[in-house]
């Protein structure tokens, strides 16, 4: 076996031919992943039948948000600041408040 030295270039990136892992991905993996998708249609049947029969409603909630998700994606998270300022800047005044409520503390106690 070549020590990685050999097997490398002067930037650290492999040479022609040579490979950091030589096996490839484990083959467990895709039989793992095989096996999982083999139950996507019972899975969605017991969460359409959570969503629509259980008797709590975080069950439901979720069941249904879930649903949502892999028939959708999930939803995009947006900002919104006041004031019309921008992403970094509303960051940056949050960043005050908490740096301000954590002065107030330290000099309470």
């Amino acid at each position: 076996m070549e020590s990685s030295v050999e097997c490398r270039k002067e930037n650290g990136q492999f040479k022609q031919g040579f490979s950091g892992n030589p096996g490839g991905r484990p083959k467990d993996e895709y039989k793992v992943a095989e096996l999982a998708r083999s139950y996507t249609v019972e899975a969605v049947e017991t969460l359409v039948d959570l969503m629509r029969h259980s008797r709590d409603d975080r069950v439901r909630g979720t069941a249904s948000q879930a649903l949502l998700d892999r028939g959708w994606g999930k939803a995009k998270v947006e900002v919104a600041a006041s004031g019309g300022e921008s992403y970094i800047e509303a960051l940056q005044a949050a960043a005050e408040v908490i740096r301000e409520a954590k002065d107030g503390v330290i000099n309470q106690q």
